[in-house]
């Protein structure tokens, strides 16, 4: 039995089967060096909810975006001084994904090869470690713009506890061009299987 995501609001529509195709589905990916751009780069000034030192997580409420988890790049090097309760000034990026690409053994494997070596940051001197990137698979049953929704078949995002086998989820907005170009291919009932970057910080002010 398929189970909704608490996360989304979504409504099967028809209740009917989806049958999967397969389609010539563009690989969004930004070739062997991958490369979280500049351009998704946020500043914001929020309070820290909770933290994780064991996964090195903070769970920030902005009054705009509401609660948002992150994971804390080895340049927040004030990471075991963060308190509950501490205003920040966060210097993080957004979610990019990196292969939107119908299911496939090509597809499978490129992806395990993703998430082996992870990305980088453009130009960001002395970050030691990759941003690490997350997987999902699974069956289109929603597309709202360069939005995806899936039947998740396998992995979930590394800040959140795992949804379940079968459970539907909401993507983040694709954001690249070739994610964009690839997502104009994909239809409901589609088996997809995307990568993505964790949404990282690389640096906490503590204000007060």
């Amino acid at each position: 039995m398929l189970s909704t995501n608490r996360r989304t609001t979504l409504k099967f529509l028809g209740g009917a089967a989806l049958a999967a195709t397969t389609l010539p589905l563009p690989v969004a990916a930004q070739g062997e060096d991958l490369v979280v751009p500049n351009t998704y780069q946020n500043f914001k000034r929020g309070t820290i909810h909770s933290l994780h030192p064991e996964r090195r997580i903070f769970n920030i409420v902005w009054e705009d975006l509401g609660r948002v988890k992150m994971r804390a790049a080895d340049l927040v090097t004030n990471y075991p001084s963060l308190k509950v309760g501490n205003i920040v000034d966060t210097q993080w990026y957004d979610y990019l994904d990196f292969l939107i690409a119908p299911k496939s053994a090509q597809s499978d494997a490129q992806a395990r090869a993703m998430l082996a070596k992870g990305a980088r940051l453009q130009g960001i001197p002395g970050m030691q470690e990759p941003i690490r990137l997350w997987r999902m698979d699974g069956m289109v049953t929603r597309i709202d713009g360069n939005t995806l929704y899936l039947i998740n078949a396998s992995g979930g995002k590394p800040e959140e506890p795992a949804p379940d086998s079968g459970e539907v989820v909401q993507m983040p907005p694709i954001q690249s061009a070739a994610g964009q170009a690839a997502v104009r291919s994909v239809k409901i009932g589609d088996l997809v299987t995307t990568v993505w970057s964790q949404q990282t910080a690389i640096k906490a002010t503590v204000i007060r």
